[in-house]
């Protein structure tokens, strides 16, 4: 009589073990990623102060020296992206224009919803 029940017992825990290794590796970078997209301009330059910190051994004063360039280059960023705003939207609408004039009537009604979805996930985001 050969002891099948205990061998499959044991592959099947190897088995379960490495479904959920899988699961929780994919969930974390995920959720730091959710986190660091959500948490705004602030959890953003915190997050490349601290990696930059912990990579390059940053002292204190340096810290806040790197703190205070990063969070100017984010402001210049934000100024350049609301000079050029008006200019990405009239490119965006039309696109948007000429996509819709080659699609059919159903595919227009949700060519527009993908549109309307897109300019509010933008939106939220504060672009």
């Amino acid at each position: 009589m050969k002891p099948v029940k205990p061998v499959l017992g044991i592959i099947l825990v190897f088995i379960l073990g490495i479904v959920c290794g899988s699961f929780v590796t994919y969930l974390i970078p995920q959720s730091r990623i959710e986190s660091f997209l959500k948490g705004g301009p602030q959890a953003r330059e915190e997050h490349l102060v601290t990696r930059l910190t912990k990579e390059l051994g940053l002292d204190n004063q340096q810290r806040e020296q790197v703190k205070a360039i990063i969070h100017e280059t984010h402001e210049d960023i934000r100024q350049i992206r609301q000079k050029t705003l008006p200019q990405i939207e009239a490119a965006l609408n039309d696109s948007q224009q000429r996509i819709s004039v080659l699609l059919r009537p159903e595919q227009q009604i949700t060519f527009k919803k993908i549109v309307a979805e897109h300019k509010a996930h933008r939106q939220a985001d504060g672009r």
